[in-house]
This record gives structure tokens, sequence and C-alpha cells, in this order.
């Protein structure tokens, strides 16, 4: 059995219509990069046909391996179950709809074979670009959204909510022992929990443009993640994640193989 030495985690939810051109695309990606991979998958509970058309794709391909949530628990949780189950030394995190350009995989690598821990992409470190901006709704709310997170955590990092992020596997093992955000802010605590543990952080610029077919609540996902970056905040202030994790829970049917 060849070793693999990275891994690719995308999260999907209602992702029918969109996935077999991401993961072709991703596929390819990967192959040139000439590193022994897989691609893990993470249904988050959808409805739509995406658990029935990742078992075929899977069928067909022995690096494509597919995890299940039985009910939709949010973009958090599904990166922990995905990563949690990589095999990688090298552990990428990317979303279905590939808004962050593939040739940002290479730069992101570099800098976890450099030494960095925790690589982050970023749509406004220099050399960045996008060429397509999110409605300006979205576009404020993640800005604002940045800028909380830099104050209440006092961590400069640019861009929180990048969707595209690289961690060398004893670093995701460190961060997962202690995260617990399910939905949208989990970027902030997963970012807290590094700097508090004195991981190596970095930011990567990437080319980036806004791709529709959301299935965000702004409104609710706006709220909900102003209170989770409240608590992340305030376990970080008491030293939370500096401590020893608590033991793992025990393992649940919520989470099974595709």
């Amino acid at each position: 059995m060849v070793q693999v030495e990275l891994s690719a985690v995308v999260p999907a939810f209602q992702e029918a219509a969109r996935l077999p051109g991401t993961l072709e695309a991703l596929g390819r990606a990967l192959d040139e990069l000439g590193r022994p991979h897989e691609l893990v998958v993470v249904d988050d509970g959808s409805t739509d046909g995406t658990a029935e058309l990742l078992a075929r794709l899977a069928a067909d391909d022995a690096r494509l391996r597919v995890l299940r949530h039985a009910r939709n628990r949010g973009k958090g949780a599904a990166l922990r179950t995905g990563v949690a189950a990589a095999h990688g030394a090298r552990i990428v995190l990317l979303d279905a709809d590939l808004s962050t350009e593939l040739t940002a995989l290479r730069p992101l690598l570099r800098e976890l074979d450099a030494g960095c821990d925790f690589a982050l992409g970023s749509r406004r470190a220099p050399g960045s670009l996008v060429a397509r901006r999110q409605p300006r709704l979205r576009q404020w709310l993640g800005q604002g959204f940045s800028a909380l997170a830099r104050r209440l955590l006092g961590c400069p990092v640019r861009d929180f909510t990048c969707g595209f992020k690289g961690l060398r596997a004893e670093a995701a093992h460190q961060v997962l022992a202690h995260a617990s955000v399910d939905g949208w802010a989990f970027d902030a605590e997963w970012i807290a929990i590094a700097r508090d543990r004195g991981l190596v952080l970095r930011e990567v610029p990437v080319r980036w443009h806004d791709e529709s077919g959301s299935k965000v609540r702004v409104g609710r996902a706006a709220l909900r993640s102003l209170l989770d970056l409240l608590a992340v905040a305030w376990r970080s202030a008491r030293g939370a994640y500096r401590r020893a994790p608590a033991a793992a829970p025990a393992a649940t049917t919520a989470d099974t193989p595709g």
C-alpha cells in the first residue's frame, strides 16, 4: 500500500450538481503535484443525492474516501470529521465550489514543507487577487468578522474566513483535540488554538473568485458566528486551549463511511 503524503479534505452539503466537476478538477491538480494523495469528502447530511453520487464516484477511485454525517451539523463539524480521518502528513482544506484557484496548492504546501504548522489562504495578503467579489452584504460580513476576530483574539490574521487552508498532521491533531465549534466561526477557533499552542501560522496569498449557490442563511449564520466567536475569545482568554485536552468523546453513529 502506497503511503499517503497529502490529504485533501472537502466538506459538502447539497453539492450533487457541483461535485463531479470539482472532484475532476481537484483530482487533476493533485496528480500534477506528484505526491501520493487521497481525497476525503465529508457529506454533511445532504438530501439532494450527494451521498449516492459520492458512493458511485468512490467505487471507481480508490483514492476517494467518503464520510457522511447523518444530519447537517455545519462546516466546522464536517472538517473535524474529515481531518480526523485523513492519513496524509500534509492536510489541505478546500471548499466544494473551488472559489480559491488550485494554483495556490503549491505555495501552500511549500510553506508547510518549510516548517509552517498552519498555512492560511488569504484574499487580503499582499499578492492576492479577488477576480469576482461576493455580494456586498456577504463581503461586509466577512470583513467585519475578520476585524472583530483580530480584536477579540489579538491575532493579526488578515483573512480568517478563506476556505483554503493547510496543516501539518501533527498540528492538525493539536487543533482537533480542542476544537468544538460546528458552524462558520470554526476558522477563528482553529486559528486561536494554533496561536495559543505556539504553532507557526502564515498567510498565503490566493487568487479567489466568488461562486454562486451558497447554502448559507446569512442572517442566522452571522448571529451564530458572533456568539461562537465570543465563546472562542472567552476560552482563549481563560487559557483553555493551552491546557491538556479533555478526553475524546466516544464515537457515535453520526459520522460514518459513505
